[in-house]
């Protein structure tokens, strides 16, 4: 019996299955999971690869100053704001065509990145790059239209974690290529990569013969696209530019106006960007929901890895600073440490450069994540996909609230990350599996297009929550001159406290939520179909009928 869904699929069976191929050509439908694995492992790469090589950067664009975390900040505002667009290009004018043309828009990012002297031309370049965010959302709809059905639960969990190549590999490759060439070096890797990986896109993977009859929504999209691109610009730099100042308030109310015209006029044009019908079903809703709270919890969670385990030890860091008042001052660092003391606990620091980092934490959840992910997609073909995100967001709770207080040692991070590494494959084989078998095959694009654009709001609002929670915590200097006691914050290093509060703010209270969201589905309690609709289960059960 075909579980309730609010949503009907109205596709012929025929059409649905028009492009599919045969399981017994499984030679060849290896080759297409990989060669679309290996694309989608562009946006991973490169934004890891960017986020470690930022530093790098001011001295080559000295005008750039403070600014030079917009290198990374704009691919997630362009991301956001256009993978929506994205999705819908997809259903379209062909999944595949769409799929190269992200490479093809990153790839032109990536050399504007590499050739100009020019700070402004740069983000231009980085905005371009933020094409590749919608690259999974398209290949999932191609894995669906393309793929056995059996086979794309399973497939469906294989892209969402992927080999692990953006996770294990970047800060190895990044860190050797930088030690030996300039940051440029690692852009041309990219370009490299993007240029290797296209041809095996183009020759093993064929185009989805599925089209959506649709003029496409030019005004829906730019408003769509504009509201979410401001709103996320506020998220990302409310924080460094001031919450409740009026230049920062603006980007918040004119994209929050955007957002409402978007509404208006989705619910009067003919052939909408997308149905608001479809975000109100509650198939389509919690998904959508899900992807920004687990997201918001699983990107918060890589950020603040990556500052605990690479803060110096204390006596290193506190020398460091110590001899840098001393230089300041001109004078010898045994005569500063009289006068200096240093308040907030540390314990945690492990010093760890970047490489070290990959080998004694990344390697190991990145793998974690890539066997459950596997893993997950088996078990939604065989048991649903709503059992696996309840346990995906169980999983996740149990792992931040342990991480609260053991989160000291690389043993412990890794120890507790295979609960997590559960968890992150879990999600990405669940989630999408779920909203798949949740809506028709001519609204795949731009649902999944959707799905992406809540994680990327997620992503936003997690980097906020937790800069809130540590800057209210800082590791401090104290210093005694001329009888006056003077305290500052040391940059970037956060008392263990900080941490604790923030597993709690942006890993168990989040994931929490995405639990009981997932107990409430009524959707994903039978096997994943694969984004079969009801016509097409019965014909199937029909014809295993008649044999």
């Amino acid at each position: 019996m075909a579980e309730p869904t609010d949503i009907q699929h109205s596709q012929p069976t025929a059409a649905e299955d028009a492009g599919r191929i045969d399981s017994a050509h499984w030679g060849r439908l290896v080759a297409i999971l990989v060669a679309l694995v290996l694309y989608s492992e562009i946006a991973p790469m490169q934004l890891g690869m960017v986020s470690i090589i930022v530093p790098k950067f001011a001295a080559s664009f000295p005008g750039a100053g403070a600014g030079v975390t917009w290198a990374v900040t704009i691919v997630g505002i362009a991301g956001g704001a256009t993978m929506a667009l994205l999705g819908k290009l997809g259903d379209l004018i062909g999944k595949k065509r769409l799929t190269l043309l992200c490479g093809l828009l990153f790839l032109i990012g990536a050399l504007l990145c590499v050739f100009t002297s020019s700070w402004p031309l740069f983000l231009v370049g980085r905005a371009l790059g933020g094409a590749s965010w919608a690259l999974t959302a398209v290949e999932y709809g191609l894995v669906r239209d393309l793929l056995p059905r059996k086979w794309i639960p399973v497939a469906i969990g294989v892209i969402g974690t992927g080999f692990g190549i953006g996770a294990v590999l970047t800060p190895i490759i990044c860190g050797a290529l930088t030690d030996h060439y300039s940051w440029r070096s690692v852009f041309w890797f990219l370009i490299i990569y993007v240029a290797v990986t296209t041809p095996l896109v183009m020759i093993f993977v064929p185009e989805s013969p599925f089209r959506v009859k649709q003029r496409l929504d030019i005004l829906g999209a730019i408003l769509f696209g504009s509201s979410i691109g401001l709103i996320l610009l506020y998220v990302s730099e409310g924080s460094s530019w001031g919450w409740v100042r009026a230049t920062s308030l603006v980007y918040l109310i004119v994209g929050v106006v955007l957002l409402a015209a978007f509404i208006a006029w989705e619910l009067r044009v003919p052939e909408p960007m997308i149905e608001l019908s479809l975000l109100r079903s509650r198939a389509v809703a919690i998904p959508m929901a899900v992807a920004f709270l687990i997201t918001l919890t699983i990107s918060t969670l890589n950020i603040i890895i990556a500052y605990m385990f690479q803060t110096p030890k204390a006596p290193q860091l506190e020398a460091q600073v110590v001899a840098g008042a001393a230089a300041q001052a001109h004078v010898p660092p045994s005569l500063v440490e009289k006068f200096v003391t240093f308040r907030g606990d540390i314990s945690y620091a492990n010093g760890f450069s970047v490489l070290q980092m990959a080998l004694h934490i990344t390697v190991w959840t990145a793998l974690f994540g890539m066997i459950f992910g596997i893993v997950g997609g088996w078990l939604c073909r065989r048991f649903g996909a709503r059992l696996l995100l309840i346990t995906s967001g169980v999983f996740l709770v149990i792992a931040c609230a342990l991480w609260i207080k053991w989160h000291s040692t690389w043993q412990e991070q890794v120890f507790i990350g295979v609960l997590y590494g559960i968890a992150f494959g879990f999600y990405y084989a669940a989630n999408p599996n779920l909203l798949m078998d949740a809506v028709p095959a001519e609204r795949q694009g731009i649902s999944a297009g959707m799905l992406a654009v809540f994680g990327a709001i997620g992503t936003s609002v997690g980097t906020a929550v937790f800069t809130a929670v540590a800057a209210a915590h800082p590791f401090q200097l104290i210093a005694n001159q001329g009888g006056k006691t003077i305290v500052s914050n040391i940059p970037s290093v956060y008392t263990d406290t900080a941490y604790s509060l923030s597993y709690i703010a942006v890993g168990v209270i989040p994931s929490v939520l995405a639990v009981l969201l997932a107990i409430a589905l009524r959707t994903g309690r039978t096997p994943s179909r694969g984004g079969a609709s009801e016509a097409a289960l019965l014909t199937a059960e029909g014809g295993a009928a008649a044999v």
